[in-house]
């Protein structure tokens, strides 16, 4: 009894935790179909080079694949369902994101909102940590 408890809890947190990478809000949308694709950040208190150098510790840690590290650094990620495209440009204290071209189950249009901002939370972490 206690083994098939302990196998059913795991299946039902497997299933509750993969069901992050399954939801899209209708915020991410409802973005795309108002032609909504950039999100902007600021109040970093970092200069360009050290919160470029945030982004792409971020960008790393956080799962994405790095196409290009120039200015803007451009980043994909891949979900199950989701494929996240971002273009960060990173000046003074602020960050601007660009997610046009990303799409869910292949052919709907979405701004990957919930991506977007654990990269950013991460970038914040970084700086107040001073890593």
């Amino acid at each position: 009894m206690k083994r098939r408890l302990s196998i059913l809890t795991a299946f039902l947190s497997l299933i509750a935790l993969s069901g992050c990478a399954f939801y899209v809000s209708e915020d991410s949308y409802a973005r795309a179909a108002r032609n909504e694709y950039v999100m902007k950040f600021s109040a970093f208190d970092a200069s360009k080079s050290i919160l470029r150098s945030k982004v792409l510790r971020a960008l790393e840690d956080r799962g994405w694949i790095v196409e290009s590290d120039g200015d803007p650094i451009k980043a994909k990620l891949y979900e199950i369902r989701q494929t996240a495209v971002a273009s960060f440009s990173v000046s003074d204290n602020s960050i601007s994101v660009d997610t046009k071209g990303s799409m869910v189950d292949g052919n709907k249009p979405y701004v990957p909102v919930r991506y977007v901002n654990n990269v950013i939370a991460s970038v914040r972490k970084y700086l107040d940590k001073g890593k």
